[in-house]
C-alpha cells in the first residue's frame, strides 16, 4: 500500500514510521525546509534551546519509548514545570497554589464551565485565584474566560513538584531520527500541499506544483491551516466544522544568556502572564541561559513582542533581579508569524470545544493526525506522537477491514 503523509511534524513522522514498519510505501510531504514542525531545536551560544515544544513530562510514555527505540538519551532539566513560584501583589507559595488546585478539582463542574467561572465560585483567596488563573492561561496560551475547566485534568496543566526532561541535543533530534528511519527521498521538504483529491480507489495530492498518487493519505497538519488545502470532494460538513472550530493559543518564548549560570528554578509573573525558568545543561551543571514563556494574545501585546524583546527583557529583569542577564543576547521565538501554523497549539476553548471523536475520525481513504486530535494530550509532543500512531492504525484497520 502506498501512503502519502502530509506534514513532517512529530504526528506525521510517527504515522509514517508506524506505516513503514508495516510494509507500506511512504511519501512524506512537508511545507517547511526542515522536519519537526512545532518542535524546533536551535543553537544558542554554547547551548541548544527549544523554539517550540520543550518539556517531557511524567507519563509521556510515547515520547520516552520513541527516544529509547531511536537510541536517544533524555536529559534531566531540573526545572519544576508544575511548581512555579508565583510572584504577584501578595506573597504566595507553590504549596498554597497546589492546595488551591486540589480544592478546584474536588468541586463538581458543569459541562462547558470555564476556568474563570470555576474560580469565581471556588471561595479561594484572591491571591490564589490570580496565581492559578495566570498559570493556566500561560500554559494553555488562551484566556481563562474561554478555557474549559476540564483543563485541570490535562497533563500539560499538571501542578506539582515533579521532574522534567528533554532529549539530549534537542527535541528536534527526535523528529530527525524518525525521518532518518524512512527510505531516502521519502521526505520531501519545501513541498506544501495545496490540494487533495480523494476517490473510492485512490488519492492524489498536489504539493509544490507536482501531483503525487497513492492508495491512501494521512493529513497531519494543524487545523489552523488545513483550510489552505483544497479537498475534492470537500470534507464532510461534520469534519470540516470540527476542524474550523479548533482554537489555537498564542504564545512566545524569550531566551537570554546569563553571565553567571543559575540553579534550576521556575518563577511565574502573575500580572505579566509569563514564566521564566533556569535549568540544567546536558552535563548536569546549571545552564548558561534563562528561558521565558508568555501565553495569551493579551500577554504578548502587553510585552510588545511584535516590537522585539526589549519590553519583555525589562519585565524579566524586574521579575528575577538575581539573574545576571546578558541583554544583548535576547532572542524571541513566536508561533503566530509561522505561516504553517499561525498559533501555538490547540486550546480547550469552552465556546468551541475540541470534538475529539470527529477530529480523529477517518474520512474515506484519509486519516487525520496532529496534536489537536489527541484528546487530553492535545498541545503536547506526547499527543502528536500518539495521534500519528493512532492514525496509522486507523488506516491499517480500514485496509484489513
Amino acid at each position: 500500500m502506498r501512503v502519502i503523509v502530509i506534514g513532517a511534524g512529530l504526528a506525521g513522522l510517527a504515522a509514517a514510521d508506524a506505516l513503514c514498519r508495516e510494509g507500506c510505501e511512504i511519501l512524506v510531504l512537508e511545507a517547511r525546509d526542515r522536519v519537526g514542525g512545532r518542535v524546533c531545536s536551535v543553537p544558542f551560544g554554547d547551548a541548544v534551546v527549544e523554539r517550540g515544544a520543550e518539556f517531557i513530562l511524567p507519563g509521556n510514555s510515547a515520547v520516552t519509548a520513541a527516544a529509547s527505540r531511536l537510541g536517544l538519551s533524555l536529559v534531566r532539566k531540573g526545572t519544576r514545570y508544575g511548581d512555579r513560584e508565583p510572584v504577584g501583589e501578595a506573597p504566595l507559595s507553590p504549596e498554597a497554589v497546589r492546595a488551591g488546585v486540589e480544592h478546584l478539582q474536588s468541586l463538581p463542574r458543569t459541562a462547558g464551565e470555564t476556568v474563570e467561572a470555576l474560580l469565581a465560585r471556588s471561595a479561594l483567596d484572591p491571591a490564589t485565584v490570580a496565581a492559578i488563573r495566570a498559570r493556566l492561561e500561560v500554559t494553555c496560551a488562551h484566556p481563562a474566560s474561554d478555557l474549559d475547566a476540564g483543563v485541570l485534568g490535562e497533563g500539560g496543566s499538571a501542578f506539582g513538584a515533579f521532574d522534567t526532561h528533554t532529549v539530549a541535543g534537542g527535541n528536534g533530534r527526535l523528529a530527525e531520527a524518525l525521518a532518518a528511519l524512512l527510505v531516502t527521498e521519502t521526505v520531501r521538504l519545501s513541498a506544501p500541499a495545496t490540494a487533495v483529491r480523494w476517490a473510492e480507489d485512490a488519492v492524489t495530492v498536489t504539493a509544490g506544483g507536482r501531483a503525487y498518487s497513492a492508495d491512501r493519505a494521512v493529513i497531519a497538519v494543524p487545523a489552523s491551516v488545513i483550510g489552505e488545502i483544497a479537498f475534492d470532494p470537500p470534507l464532510p460538513d461534520t469534519k470540516a466544522r470540527a476542524l474550523r472550530r479548533v482554537r489555537y493559543g498564542q504564545a512566545a518564548k524569550l531566551f537570554v544568556a546569563l553571565r553567571a549560570p543559575a540553579a534550576p528554578s521556575a518563577t511565574l509573573s502573575v500580572p505579566g502572564r509569563f514564566w521564566c525558568y533556569t535549568q540544567l545543561a546536558a552535563d548536569g551543571r546549571p545552564a548558561s541561559y534563562v528561558a521565558a514563556f508568555a501565553g495569551t494574545a493579551q500577554a504578548l501585546s502587553q510585552l510588545e513582542v511584535t516590537a522585539g524583546p526589549r519590553r519583555w527583557l525589562d519585565a524579566l529583569a524586574a521579575l528575577r533581579p538575581d539573574l545576571e542577564l546578558d541583554g544583548g543576547s535576547a532572542t524571541l521565538s513566536t508561533w503566530a508569524d509561522d505561516p504553517w501554523v499561525r498559533g501555538a497549539y490547540s486550546a480547550p476553548a469552552a465556546a468551541a470545544p475540541l470534538d475529539d471523536a470527529e477530529l480523529r475520525r477517518p474520512v474515506g481513504r484519509l486519516a487525520f493526525a496532529g496534536e489537536h486530535t489527541a484528546g487530553s494530550e492535545h498541545g503536547t509532543m506526547e499527543g502528536a506522537l500518539r495521534s500519528g500512531v493512532r492514525a496509522a492504525h486507523d488506516m491499517l484497520s480500514a485496509t484489513l477491514g
